[in-house]
């Protein structure tokens, strides 16, 4: 323990033969100091405290390898506006849709996106989400493809044959009705759960005869296979993006989760209006070729919009085929999941 003696006798030691006035004078400037000092490295050491425990709220986003989310994880924007309001960022990437919802589910992560299945199992699972907003239609981001080289020519030509694809996914919808705008049911073809990385290793070795897959895995492997489409989700399903946030996070933060959709919605403008710098950014961070990274950024729909009736209709649509099929345990109601507060975009 520091005594207040030993700091006096330290003081006193190189002014012992001084006349007592002046070391009465020194004396008293040094205390004056030594509490200035610890003043001032008081307030430092509050400000620094005070400038950690400003941030003390997180809200965690969970992404897809691409995607408007994708790109402001890092811009930094999203940090920059939440920041004031005393949170910070974590954010979390996904391969697929279905684990973002099971991450929600779970207490993981807060926010997140997928496409059309995930959330339809996830509301039959009971995970309590909800509905933020969805963004348009996306013509061709997703297909069925086999080796240019096969000999499957048609979705007819998948009976008896294994089409690889992700469990509760829209590609595994689309898997479902290729086969019937092919004339065939569900048992004249063998689905094959897996995820993406495994299914393209599966697709290149020959150990599935066809793939249903999403972007941006479709235009990756493009880069190097050439492959032949059977069929495509323009004109078959209305593949879209769903945004979503755990029912109690939605419902104790609806400033929050209003503030990133807006984040979100400038980001999605941007790469809209940027393609080719969009493209860029993608190259950069992903190693992907420019050409292909063009393609995704001009192919894909970035906006978000509040949740649309038209949406919610095929989502319930979608959701019906599952039940009839055996496939959903539980038949569900889209409206029961939709959060009640509008946004404002």
């Amino acid at each position: 323990m520091f005594k207040l003696s030993h700091l006096i006798q330290n003081i006193i030691k190189p002014f012992a033969r001084t006349s007592l006035w002046q070391f009465m004078l020194f004396f008293c400037l040094s205390l004056a100091l030594f509490s200035c000092g610890l003043e001032l490295t008081n307030n430092l050491t509050a400000k620094t405290q005070n400038s950690s425990s400003n941030l003390t709220k997180v809200v965690r986003i969970g992404h897809q390898p691409l995607g408007a989310l994708f790109y402001l994880k890092f811009k930094g924007s999203l940090e920059a506006r939440l920041s004031k309001m005393g949170w910070y960022v974590e954010w979390t990437e996904f391969i697929a849709g279905p684990p973002i919802l099971e991450a929600i589910g779970k207490g993981k992560i807060d926010l997140g996106y997928a496409g059309v299945a995930p959330p339809i199992f996830a509301q039959s699972d009971g995970v309590p989400f909800v509905y933020i907003g969805n963004d348009s239609g996306l013509p061709g981001s997703i297909g069925i493809i086999v080796p240019d080289n096969s000999p499957i020519r048609s979705l007819a030509d998948l009976k008896g044959k294994k089409i690889a694809a992700t469990k509760k996914t829209a590609a595994h919808y689309l898997f479902i009705r290729a086969l019937t705008q092919g004339g065939l049911q569900l048992q004249d073809a063998q689905f094959v759960d897996l995820s993406p990385p495994k299914a393209q290793e599966a697709f290149l070795r020959g150990e599935v005869d066809a793939w249903a897959i999403w972007q941006p895995f479709l235009a990756k492997l493009q880069e190097t296979v050439p492959v032949h489409f059977l069929a495509e989700s323009e004109g078959v399903i209305n593949d879209r993006n769903f945004y979503f946030a755990s029912r109690s996070f939605a419902s104790d933060f609806p400033e929050l989760v209003k503030t990133v959709m807006e984040e979100t919605r400038q980001m999605g403008n941007w790469i809209t209006q940027n393609p080719e710098r969009a493209a860029e950014f993608i190259t950069t961070r992903t190693g992907m070729k420019r050409t292909t990274a063009i393609i995704l950024s001009k192919s894909r729909s970035y906006d978000l919009l509040p949740i649309q009736d038209r949406a919610v209709e095929e989502q319930q649509r979608i959701a019906e085929i599952f039940f009839r099929l055996g496939i959903l345990s539980d038949r569900i109601w889209i409206e029961d999941a939709l959060w009640k507060q509008k946004l404002d975009l």
